[in-house]
């Protein structure tokens, strides 16, 4: 059954289809957010997730609330209809964050990776059912090519098949859930109102762990804390309109580059030299991607050559 929206007259949707500009805008959250990760494995070991989190969210709803200012205005986050589809998808991603916390305490980082990266097949799956997408032979033998080649970077060990992996395919699961209600929030939502709603909950709720985990952070701490609050800046608002231009289905491959980027920062910061096995694995995600980048290009081009003389509109 497919997400409904409220309402008794349908909302003029907000999507505008151009899966290339999408894909291209995917790709650059993805580097975005593994970035501000390479940032948070400096902070981990002194400073409590809560508190960096408070730090990133203050800077994002910052951010975003200068570009309300400057637009719709701060009153237009309150004037949504939508509060059940932007609650739901604050669930589902802290769920997906908890849950990837909790797989890599038990499983080593590249098992717990590894079955994560199964959200790219379930965002596939998902989109069919609860956003009425169709999904071709194509896509679906992108998105299972792309995941071989992430099986062959982060090389699993069999700890991919005990019980406790199963929480790194709950945060696969979570966040497939959590991308299939973005799209569907941004056929209304502008990208800066879906994530100016996302970050305020986590000002609200993390300062509840200052009593107990938090410490006095230095003035670089603070400085990394803030960078990182700008990368996600960057990512969430290129993530969600990413949404608005292309299905998950197409964007779902392209999960994928995050491998990449995580293999080129720990080789540019940590002197990380990737092995052959990390080459052909990341050749495998490029060739995927090129492959789909030219096949949405060719379709988008169809399209727009046959729009003058179709009918439908």
């Amino acid at each position: 059954m497919a997400l409904q929206t409220p309402a008794s007259t349908p909302p003029i949707s907000l999507h505008r289809h151009n899966p290339v500009r999408g894909i291209l805008m995917w790709c650059t959250a993805a580097f975005f957010f593994t970035s501000q990760s390479a940032v948070l494995k400096w902070l981990a070991d002194d400073i409590h997730f809560s508190e960096i989190l408070f730090i990133r969210s203050f800077v994002v709803v910052a951010g975003t609330s200068v570009l309300l200012l400057r637009g719709a205005g701060m009153k237009a986050p309150f004037r949504t209809k939508r509060f059940p589809l932007h609650f739901g998808r604050f669930l589902f991603f802290s769920a997906s964050l908890a849950c990837f916390i909790e797989a890599v305490k038990d499983i080593p980082l590249a098992d717990a990776t590894a079955v994560s990266f199964a959200a790219p097949l379930m965002m596939t799956a998902l989109s069919v059912p609860l956003l009425g997408e169709k999904v071709g032979l194509r896509r679906w033998s992108a998105v299972i090519v792309g995941l071989c080649g992430v099986l062959v970077i982060a090389n699993p060990s069999t700890g991919i098949f005990q019980m406790t992996a199963l929480w790194a395919l709950g945060a696969a699961l979570t966040y497939a859930f959590a991308i299939v209600i973005t799209r569907k929030l941004t056929t209304s939502e502008p990208a800066v109102i879906v994530v100016w709603i996302m970050n305020v909950p986590y000002i609200v709720v993390m300062p509840v762990f200052a009593p107990f985990e938090w410490v006095v952070p230095t003035w670089g701490q603070v400085g990394l804390m803030m960078l990182s609050g700008a990368m996600v800046l960057v990512a969430q608002m290129m993530a969600v309109s990413a949404c608005s231009l292309a299905p998950p289905q197409v964007l779902a491959p392209f999960d994928y580059t995050a491998m990449i980027w995580a293999v080129l920062l720990g080789f540019l910061v940590w002197n990380d030299v990737p092995t052959p096995t990390i080459l052909v694995g990341a050749a495998i995600l490029i060739g995927s991607g090129i492959y789909i980048l030219w096949r949405e290009a060719q379709v988008a081009r169809a399209t727009r050559r046959a729009q003058p003389t179709s009918s439908e509109s």
